[in-house]
């Protein structure tokens, strides 16, 4: 079931990949910044709550694996999803966050993105947020001191505030150097994905 999903979001066919100089502004990708990032950097805008991302996750080592060494990959989670259920969307980034501090990042999205997409599990309230990390091994102390800490509170704030910056209608999106939004819908294989980031990351 995951291999179709995964078939029909990339619409993998055996098709040749598109020339540097066939990717066009308006059509491949947008700009979304007058400047560019200092240092270079790819950032993968994303949701624990989505299924494309949920779907895109395997793809996204593909994708970093290709990537010069000098490049940083980030991820920065919305906080739109779910639209009706502030608390929990907004509580969301937070928990982003805490896993990162944590040092637990990778393991943990999995973790919800399993609880979500494939065990159907009902995350509607901060709760049950808080007892996926406590059914993981964090404890409810730990959580609850970094979850509601003012730090956290508003390095998320600022990490919800960055998809609206960057004009991001939907997730997964790929944006390079904080100044160009790859139009996903647009490439039709991962090899034309990997092609048009790195040509982004050369562009000024």
């Amino acid at each position: 079931m995951r291999k179709a999903a995964l078939s029909l979001l990339f619409a993998f066919v055996a098709l040749a990949v598109l020339g540097q100089n066939d990717f066009k502004e308006g059509v491949h990708y947008d700009i979304v910044s007058d400047k560019k990032s200092e240092s270079p950097v790819v950032t993968e805008f994303f949701s624990l709550f989505c299924g494309h991302c949920f779907q895109f996750e395997p793809l996204i080592d593909t994708l970093v694996k290709a990537l010069p060494s000098s490049v940083n990959f980030e991820k920065s989670h919305v906080d739109y999803i779910p639209r009706d259920n502030k608390p929990v969307s907004f509580g969301i980034v937070k928990a982003f966050i805490v896993m990162g501090d944590l040092g637990r990042q990778k393991e943990l999205s999995e973790k919800f993105f399993t609880a979500i997409h494939l065990g159907k599990e009902p995350i509607d309230t901060e709760s049950e947020i808080r007892q996926i990390f406590i059914e993981s091994g964090v404890s409810a102390d730990e959580f609850d001191r970094r979850y509601s800490s003012q730090e956290v509170v508003q390095r998320a704030e600022k990490m919800a505030a960055l998809w609206v910056d960057r004009q991001i209608s939907s997730v997964p999106t790929i944006v390079v150097n904080d100044k160009y939004k790859i139009n996903m819908s647009a490439l039709s294989n991962m090899e034309q994905l990997i092609a048009l980031t790195k040509q982004l990351l050369k562009k000024p």
